[in-house]
């Protein structure tokens, strides 16, 4: 064993024993650090660590990257940024699986980890709509469409007709920005009364609709749309 191995064996396994008894000791970079031993068994990897929390800003941010920026990184494999896909993908599984657990959705702040979770990094508008029972309980998630960097082709009677085919009660709209900054398009505010008014008709509750965008998001229902 040269050296240079020797060096990161015992770095690897000191990592690891810091990471069993004091887990918070652990820096951002040491726990990506960590995570990418098991896919590169024969490198270092904390300058590889270190490079992708500097080109997306957080151990988040590296989580929550796109598969083919990842892929565009020097040193960064199909192992590994299948492995940094696969914990995103996991993480939203478990967040939507604690919604589906609620009781009664009782605002939308319980719902906005997930939706950022999955939309804050997107490069193309995603429109997503919960359909909720009249006690609130969470029915069906679904994806209504995808749209370009810039738009997204939403039509109220697809919504409204998902809601009576799943007999939901309630529905929460969630759509994001890939610009970064939530605030409502003249056309969001007008789509989102069209819903309203429909909805109303059939007595089924427009609860938000609620905007992602880069670290921050808009609810049109503060905003006193809905």
């Amino acid at each position: 064993m040269t050296e240079e191995a020797k060096h990161y064996c015992g770095h690897r396994e000191r990592l690891r024993d810091k990471f069993t008894t004091h887990p918070e000791a652990l820096a951002d970079y040491e726990l990506l650090e960590l995570l990418l031993f098991y896919v590169l068994a024969r490198r270092d990897t904390k300058p590889l660590a270190k490079a992708l929390i500097e080109r997306f800003g957080s151990l988040r941010g590296v989580v929550l990257a796109d598969l083919g920026d990842l892929e565009s990184m020097e040193g960064v494999g199909k192992a590994s940024s299948h492995l940094m896909t696969l914990i995103h993908e996991i993480f939203n599984r478990s967040l939507l699986g604690e919604i589906h657990e609620f009781t009664s959705i009782m605002s939308t702040s319980q719902v906005l980890d997930y939706y950022k979770s999955i939309m804050e990094q997107l490069k193309k508008e995603q429109f997503r709509v919960m359909f909720l029972s009249n006690t609130n309980k969470l029915i069906r998630e679904s994806l209504m469409q995808e749209g370009t960097i810039n738009s997204t082709s939403i039509y109220p009677r697809e919504i409204i007709q998902k809601a009576l085919n799943y007999g939901a009660s309630a529905i929460i709209m969630v759509h994001n920005h890939p610009g970064g900054n939530p605030r409502p398009s003249r056309q969001d505010m007008i789509m989102t009364r069209t819903v309203l008014d429909v909805a109303q008709k059939l007595d089924i509750a427009l609860l938000d609709h609620l905007i992602i965008g880069k670290n921050t998001h808009v609810s049109l229902k503060d905003g006193g749309i809905i």
